[in-house]
């Protein structure tokens, strides 16, 4: 059975966080290492070993969590899952690059709620160099289905481009600017048995391009439930539900897209997220001068 209580209560010079039922901060030494530790403790998988935990057809719901939960969580879910290692690491590091059309087209119909809408991006894994061009569908059942070709850079990668892009959105890549370019770490489990994987995102970046500002989002991680089929009896779901801790409407995209554009854009439908991502920047502000 699950241990409902995520972090348990420790003396010292801590601060309680807001809402999410005792979760308490550790300074970022202590958090670092307890980090390290609770990922030592996981069983280890490759890429090759995933079979049904694929998952390139699911269904997902995401969680807006605390940075400082991180470790204390991991070690309440590894009796679940084991964690991806390539290359000795544990942990990974990713750089997307995002594809819109000139009016933004895929970030209005996100923000307007439309259903059977893309996402377009270029994802390098940078630990391994290894890069896909990738389409994502999310359908009036609400269903995530992801489509994406490696990369490369022959004479044919623009040609391959274009007919990647004409197969899986009827429309000419030609007709695709660069959005925004933005990254973040990323630590994958997966539970074979139940066909499901859970990712956890931190230390999220944006950058409307590589001359610009860049805007980093601290203090909480996105954890990601991605499953064949929805079901509340996933090991990670039960322990959110009796955390009484309820999913987040995240889409990396759009929020970048919300920061970047800085009011020059409809951000209504994400105003709770922004403003939750400015809760959580304060308290992390907070917590480095306490530590200090």
């Amino acid at each position: 059975m699950l241990n409902a209580q995520i972090i348990e209560p420790n003396k010292g010079n801590q601060k309680q966080w807001f809402g999410t039922g005792g979760a308490q901060y550790r300074d970022k030494t202590s958090q670092e290492q307890a980090l390290n530790t609770s990922l030592e403790r996981f069983q280890s998988h490759q890429l090759a070993d995933l079979d049904k935990a694929n998952l390139m057809d699911r269904v997902d719901v995401k969680f807006m969590l605390p940075r400082a939960f991180l470790p204390s969580l991991l070690a309440q879910l590894q009796s679940y899952y084991s964690v991806l290692e390539i290359n000795n690491q544990r942990i990974s590091r990713y750089y997307n690059q995002y594809f819109d059309t000139k009016n933004l087209r895929f970030y209005h119909e996100h923000h307007n709620g439309k259903l059977n809408r893309f996402k377009v991006r270029q994802r390098t894994y940078l630990d391994t160099d290894t890069q896909f061009l990738e389409v994502k569908f999310k359908n009036n059942q609400k269903r995530t289905i992801k489509s994406r070709i490696p990369c490369s850079k022959t004479e044919n990668s623009e040609q391959a481009r274009n007919t990647f892009i004409q197969a899986a959105m009827n429309m000419s890549y030609d007709d695709l600017v660069l959005s925004q370019q933005g990254g973040y770490q990323r630590i994958a489990l997966a539970n074979e048995a139940c066909a499901e994987r859970l990712t956890l995102d931190f230390n999220l970046w944006y950058q409307a391009d590589e001359n610009s500002e860049k805007i980093n989002l601290l203090g909480f991680f996105i954890a990601e439930l991605k499953q064949q089929k929805r079901s509340k009896r996933s090991p990670f779901f039960q322990l959110m539900s009796k955390n009484n801790i309820v999913p987040a409407s995240f889409s990396k995209y759009c929020i970048g897209c919300a920061l970047l554009k800085n009011g020059a854009i409809k951000t209504n439908q994400f105003k709770p997220i922004l403003r939750q991502i400015e809760k959580f920047s304060k308290a992390h502000q907070s917590d480095i001068y306490l530590s200090n």
